[in-house]
């Protein structure tokens, strides 16, 4: 589309569709099955809103903001969240329209203050936010406290081998083989092994990169003649958006299309 007709307004349950297509985007693969309760839970919690952008009745656009209290204030903080815009609209004013409005939801709620955070290999971001008076002026520090985020931070005490795929389809046809290779009763030294196989498959255009730990690696040896290893990281340089996909000594078998919607629905039709 050469032009675009914006209309923003908050999110609904039949927009789960068009936002988990906009998180995968984003980098955060979701199921559209699991979006209404998020939004649930966001619009039962006071102060925090979820807004989409709508071109023509296409949703093409997201932002989430959020309403913090603070000891050290007596003002509200604002926290900005989850701003993509769909990678065939982009440049066309539509993130600028989310961050305004989302900006005057916060004043009009009385924040004077509105703040976000940015992966550091985000440089396009960085300097988007810049453009629009938003300042560098700290670090984010985090910790994961879940019991599978903690499988998360055991990782990146290790190395991965990186594999990348031109193709989604390949990549899922990879993933497909290998489930199936775990799942087989034959014996193989993977077996009872911690085997992990992160990816990371974020848009379209990107490549589809996979990082299978010594376990996983081992284990597609055996599976196949050749494997083709570009690359090994520590565990600490996984990518942000990277996300487990392969885990155990055996895995459910999956056919190519069951281990595509796994990898990243980057595929369905929109």
């Amino acid at each position: 589309m050469d032009s675009v007709r914006i209309r923003i307004r908050p999110a609904r349950a039949d927009d789960a569709p068009a936002l988990s297509r906009l998180l995968d985007q984003l980098g955060y693969p979701s199921d559209a099955a699991e979006i209404p309760d998020r939004l649930a839970r966001m619009h039962a919690r006071p102060g925090t809103v979820a807004l989409v952008a709508e071109d023509r009745g296409q949703v093409v656009g997201c932002v989430t903001v959020h309403l913090f209290s603070a000891l050290h204030s007596s003002e509200p903080n604002a926290w900005l969240t989850a701003l993509v815009v769909d990678e065939t609209t982009r440049g066309k004013g539509v993130g600028s329209a989310l961050v305004k409005h989302a900006e005057d939801w916060a004043i009009e709620h009385g924040a004077q203050r509105i703040a976000l955070t940015s992966a550091l290999r985000r440089t396009e971001a960085h300097e988007f936010y810049k453009t629009r008076d938003y300042e560098h002026t700290g670090v984010r520090l985090a910790k994961v406290l879940s019991k599978e985020s903690e499988r998360a931070t055991a990782s990146r005490s290790r190395e991965f081998h990186v594999m990348e795929f031109a193709h989604h389809d390949e990549a899922a046809a990879f993933v497909a083989a290998l489930s199936r290779f775990l799942d087989s009763p034959k014996p193989t030294a993977a077996q009872g092994s911690s085997v992990e196989v992160w990816a990371r498959s974020p848009v379209r255009s990107e490549t589809v990169k996979l990082y299978l730990n010594d376990a996983a690696l081992q284990a597609a040896g055996t599976a196949f003649s050749a494997v083709a290893v570009g690359d090994t990281i520590a565990g600490d340089a996984l990518p942000d958006e990277s996300f487990l996909i392969i885990e155990g000594g055996v895995t459910p078998a999956w056919a190519a299309a069951e281990a595509s919607a796994k990898l990243s629905p980057i595929n369905q039709p929109n």
